[in-house]
């Protein structure tokens, strides 16, 4: 018997049992589980060359292709990206045009022709009038400027409104300059519109447009040395003789 049962033999009769190892708690075992399913590969790494994000040739923006989530961003943003390059085109054809509007008017009042740079000086901006059949009746060129002088009648004459006794093509002014926002460079009204209001709605057009959410008083507006028809023009239209000039470069 002792030959059969030896671990029994030998304990004295005391029979020992196999030990039970502990049993791992349902809560840590499915917090295992979890943390197994976290690690997901997401890419397949079988020693290629690992795709760089590169920027798009046309709008510039840097994504990876291939990645879903960048495709659909750069797509959206490509899109965008075209409907303004759209408007810009527009807007430069547009001021294209509207400088070859002016132009011509410079032809008529004797000025130099402007080129899109020369724009660029003093924040020159371009006001058209556009008649209700669609036709270009007038054009003024504004500029920011930031001070003016008073004009003083002329020796031996009365402030008051223009006429032929008081056709002046020079003006004097004070010698004490006053503050000021916008100059208007050059204004002109095709013949057959003149003295219809066309030039006072354009000035006005300035007054609200100019700066971008800021209407300017009209004392805040000067003339450059205006001819008989611009001095007669800005007496009209501010409502006094004294109205600001200034001197352009």
């Amino acid at each position: 018997m002792e030959g059969l049962f030896p671990e029994i033999a030998n304990t004295n009769n005391r029979i020992s049992t196999p030990a039970v190892l502990p049993r791992r708690s349902t809560h840590a075992h499915h917090k295992h589980r979890r943390e197994v399913h976290k690690k997901e590969q997401t890419f397949l790494d079988f020693g290629q060359r690992l795709l760089e994000p590169k920027p798009c040739q046309q709008c510039g923006m840097t994504y990876q292709r291939g990645r879903k989530e960048d495709e659909s961003l750069h797509t959206k943003f490509h899109r965008a990206w075209q409907r303004r390059q759209t408007k810009l085109l527009s807007w430069a054809a547009e001021l294209q045009r509207a400088l070859d509007i002016l132009n011509v008017a410079n032809e008529h009042l004797g000025a130099v022709r402007l080129e899109l740079a020369d724009l660029e000086q003093r924040q020159r901006k371009i006001f058209l009038y556009i008649s209700p059949k669609g036709q270009v009746e007038g054009c003024i060129l504004a500029e920011a400027i930031e001070s003016a002088w008073r004009v003083v009648a002329a020796r031996g004459t009365a402030p008051g409104p223009a006429g032929p006794e008081n056709n002046h093509t020079t003006v004097e002014h004070a010698r004490e300059p006053c503050p000021a926002i916008c100059g208007i460079n050059r204004i002109w009204v095709v013949p057959h519109a003149r003295r219809c209001g066309v030039a006072s709605q354009m000035i006005q057009a300035v007054c609200k447009q100019f700066v971008y959410g800021c209407i300017i008083d009209s004392s805040s507006i000067a003339f450059t040395q205006p001819t008989s028809d611009g001095r007669a023009l800005a007496q009209r239209v501010f409502k006094r003789s004294d109205f600001l000039v200034y001197a352009e470069d």
